[in-house]
């Protein structure tokens, strides 16, 4: 499981992609924890999830769902649907007033990949 912390200031915005590509293969599932201050001080932010169109070449659909940014709200879809993210405007310019989340991806299993971990002898 891989996990960061973002904070979506004024304009910032991500253009179409897909998290699952040739570097990123083994990534399954995408998640998007929102949270912000209450009341919410930003607008924007938008998450657009694009159909996607799965045959050889995956390529994003016209069509799409949009999320809004609702604090203290959980979101999972496939990490090979493309989707994007609409520019944030923060007014006050304020780091505080932005736009968080707490975002990652769920990996495929594979144990030949695991690391040996540090065991605590006696």
């Amino acid at each position: 499981i891989e996990c960061q912390l973002t904070a979506h200031q004024n304009q910032d915005f991500f253009q179409v992609h897909s998290d699952s590509n040739e570097t990123c293969d083994s990534r399954l599932i995408t998640y998007v924890y929102y949270f912000h201050r209450d009341p919410k001080l930003f607008a924007g932010g938008e998450l657009l999830i694009h159909d996607t169109k799965f045959s050889k070449i995956l390529q994003p659909a016209p069509t799409f769902q949009l999320i809004y940014p609702e604090n203290n709200c959980l979101i999972f879809f496939e990490s090979k649907c493309f989707h994007e993210v609409l520019p944030v405007r923060v007014p006050s310019e304020s780091f505080e007033d932005g736009r968080f989340t707490i975002n990652g991806w769920i990996h495929r299993w594979n144990p030949e990949e695991l690391q040996p971990s540090l065991a605590i002898l006696p």
